[in-house]
Order: C-alpha cells, then structure tokens, then sequence
C-alpha cells in the first residue's frame, strides 16, 4: 500500500470519525485502516489521532497533515480528469515528417479537414521519410514508405502502392502498346532511382506475374532519376515508359498517363506507414492525425487504383 494510498485512508478517517466506519465506505477491514494510519504516522513522524473509546479526534499536526492531504488528492483528482477533457480537443504542435510527393498529393489537400476539426494543433511537416530523421528532428510522425527495422516505434500500416507500367499517350502514339512484359526491353524507359542508394538497381528490373507466367526484366536507362515528381513530368511529356507507385490517380481517369499491360501485375510496391512513438496514452493531437491520415488515404484513392488501403 503507497503513501498516496494512506493519504487516502487518513482524509476518509477524519472525515468519518471512526476506522470502523471509514473501514465500512472503503470496504476494507478495520485491522487495515489501522494499519495504514499507524504506518503513516511512523512515516511522518507524529500522531495524526487522539485516540480514545469514544472518540477519534485530530492532533494539531494531524489538521496540518490533512489540510495538505486534500490538496494533493484534489490535484491528482484535477489530472484525472484532464484525458477526458481533451477526448474530442486536441492542442499543441505537431511535428510529421512526410515525403513530399506525398504531402503534396494526399496530405495537402486534405489539411484543411484536420485544421477545421482541429483548430488548435499548429502543424510543422519535414521533408523527410526516414527514421533516423525523425529521431534527429524529434517528429511526433513520420510517413514511411518501405519496411521497418526500429523496434522502438510502432507502426500503423496506411496502404500499400500498387506498382504500374506507365506512358503517356503520345509517347504510345510514336512506339506502339506492348502487348507482353518482355516487349518493354525495347521501349525507351525511365528509372526512378532510390534517393538514398548509390546505385540503379534493383529499381531497373521489374517483376511481373499473369497469365501463369512471371518474370522479370531488365530494363534500359535512358533516363535515370531519384526526382519522382522530375520523372513524371518527363513521363507525361512523352519521353517514354516508366514503372512507379502513383500517388496521382487523377493522371489516368483524365487519361494524361496510361497503363500498360492492364491484365498483369507488378509486385513489389512499397508499404506506406505512419511511425510514432510507443506510449501508454499519446496525446490526441497524434491520434488525431492518425485518423485524419487514414480518412485523407480513402478519400485520396477510393477505387484503390493506385493504393491498396489497409484497413
């Protein structure tokens, strides 16, 4: 039994008069009453009770003792209650670190949500997917594309991004549709390069399965990048044939961008994850941005063209 515990005990005995009857409203037995009361008076060094048959009565330095008593157990009630009061409001800053093609084109247009719900929580996004950054930068979050090894995080599955085969319409117009994987040998195609690897591969052979048959190509470099907003815009000029996890649905119902070889599949797309920190209670500034990044993710992709959510 804790000192706050006896603290407790002692407010009900001066309040009820009696161990018995202070025994009776906590349902302990009176031998335990006692014994909290007799520890508690060793502990501080003074008799809280005049004892007697008939009657119960605080020392001087008892009053003193319970004058303070109540004010700690009213200020740890007042913590209590503050979770509570904070369930449906959220305040404070909020640190993500997000990719930018992803804050650009799922997060961004869907701030305005999470800021109107949420009008007290000042957000500050970092340029940045990895975890080393988000220990360097102190982030509340961080966006993840790709597995993780730190175990001291958690991470909240998003979505998965569903690998493509994707041109433009006049760069199909001048080289044709290939009808088989192995045909994109030929085509002129464009590598979109890890940002933090020093080499191509294994970003140029790409994977494919259908028809019972898979296997995998080596492709040309004819243009090689770790820009990927650079990369697109070079695919939508038309200067050839690229393989990408899209964050841009939009690109192919408005047909700017077409996918080839619709009827295979290219396995491999990165796993996308929000990473926090372990905590017993996070704040609701964090759960509430989790929320908002698993509504702004349907809300981004709801025919699931490019992201295979995880719910």
């Amino acid at each position: 039994m804790d000192r706050l515990r006896r603290f407790g005990i002692f407010v009900k005995v001066a309040d009820a008069g009696s161990f018995a009857k202070a025994a009776r409203l906590l349902l302990i037995t009176p031998s335990a009453v006692s014994h909290a009361i007799r520890q508690l008076e060793r502990e501080l060094g003074l008799v809280a009770f005049y004892r007697t048959t008939r009657q119960l009565r605080l020392t001087p330095e008892g009053a003193e003792v319970l004058h303070h008593a109540r004010d700690v157990l009213d200020r740890i009630a007042l913590l209590d209650t503050v979770p509570a009061s904070q369930r449906e409001r959220a305040g404070g800053t909020l640190k993500v670190g997000v990719p930018s093609g992803i804050a650009r084109h799922i997060l961004m247009p869907a701030l305005p949500k999470f800021m109107e719900r949420h009008p007290d929580v000042q957000i500050e996004m970092i340029n940045s997917g990895s975890v080393v950054d988000m220990h360097v930068t102190g982030a509340d979050l961080n966006f993840r594309l790709g597995a993780l090894n730190d175990s001291e995080l958690i991470a909240r599955p998003l979505a998965r991004f569903k690998f493509g085969v994707y041109a433009a319409p006049s760069y199909l117009s001048r080289h044709g549709m290939p009808g088989h994987p192995q045909e994109l040998v030929g085509h002129r195609t464009l590598v979109h390069k890890s940002p933090r690897s020093t080499t191509i591969s294994p970003w140029d052979r790409w994977a494919y399965e259908g028809r019972d048959e898979q296997g995998v190509i080596e492709v040309a470099h004819h243009l090689v990048t770790d820009d990927r907003e650079a990369l697109l815009e070079a695919a939508l000029a038309g200067a050839g044939v690229f393989r990408i996890g899209m964050f841009t649905p939009h690109l192919l119902s408005s047909g700017r961008l077409m996918r080839l070889l619709a009827d295979w599949s290219w396995p491999g797309g990165p796993e996308l994850s929000l990473l926090y920190r372990r905590s017993a209670s996070p704040p609701r500034r964090i759960t509430a941005f989790i929320e908002f990044a698993v509504e702004a993710i349907t809300a981004f992709d709801p025919l699931e063209l490019t992201l295979e959510q995880r719910r």
